[in-house]
């Protein structure tokens, strides 16, 4: 693995990518609630030369901060969906953490039976499985000191952040708008996905392995559950052990076989 600094290249308002020369599969990463791409471009440096890594970047976070919220989890899929097709001409996997992993199912769903390209893996971090009841206790309900102390403690709130009235009078709206919208989320039944399933959980993590059993319930290929480094936010200063384990979990053979076809278009 390389340790070299990357950066994103912005192929478009929602993909960044580290562009690969030769790679066999892509990696598509979802951010958690409230985040951004940018918490995956460390990650691009640290996996399998033959892995390439792009990360959605959701309206109204970090360079996209002046478009409205994405109000609507049927609306998010499916303008990530149309978004992520032509990246999908080559094999890929999905990777989402927290409410990311929601959304990464999401899209596995809806690029299968919409476009028919199924992921080869999807991978999700500290997350109960959508079928999971909400929340007893939301966090955007939450008093704001509350709720910055609630994020804080569990790793997701850099000190330097919290003590930044000014940049928390940025923030909060936009934490407590979607944590609000992910708290809310539903889960509708579908047949599984004929997609192997890796639950990722921190060793430090808030989320126990009673909670992300319940995601062998949305595959027919089966579930795997690996333990990283690192606590509930381990995807942020992921360390190169915690990459190695999730680098693992990838189909080192994506290339083996033709993508699935797509109707018209070609990969970038």
């Amino acid at each position: 693995m390389s340790t070299a600094t990357v950066t994103f290249t912005a192929d478009s308002p929602w993909v960044r990518r580290v562009p690969r020369e030769g790679a066999r599969l892509r990696l598509v990463c979802l951010p958690f609630a409230g985040g951004g791409a940018s918490v995956y471009q460390g990650m691009a440096a640290l996996l399998p030369p033959w892995v390439e890594v792009l990360a959605v970047q959701p309206p109204g976070h970090e360079d996209r901060s002046r478009e409205p919220l994405p109000a609507s989890v049927p609306g998010l899929v499916t303008a990530c969906a149309i978004a992520l097709r032509p990246y999908t001409t080559m094999p890929y996997a999905l990777y989402g953490h927290c409410a990311g992993a929601l959304l990464a199912y999401e899209l596995a769903h809806e690029m299968g039976t919409r476009f028919g390209t199924w992921p080869r893996r999807l991978i999700v971090g500290e997350q109960p499985a959508p079928q999971a009841p909400p929340p007893a206790h939301p966090l955007h309900r939450l008093p704001d000191e509350r709720l910055v102390a609630s994020i804080r403690d569990r790793g997701g709130l850099p000190d330097a952040v919290a003590r930044n009235p000014q940049l928390l009078e940025f923030l909060l709206p936009v934490l407590r708008s979607q944590f609000e919208l992910w708290e809310n989320y539903r889960h509708r039944p579908r047949p599984p996905l004929p997609v192997p399933i890796t639950t990722v959980r921190g060793t430090s993590g808030s989320v126990g392995e009673a909670d992300l059993a319940g995601w062998q319930e949305q595959t027919r290929a089966g579930r795997t559950g690996i333990t990283v480094e690192g606590g509930h936010y381990f995807i942020v200063g992921l360390t190169a052990a915690a990459a190695r384990e999730i680098g693992g979990q990838l189909p080192a053979d994506a290339g083996a076989g033709p993508p699935a076809a797509l109707d018209g278009g070609t990969a970038p």
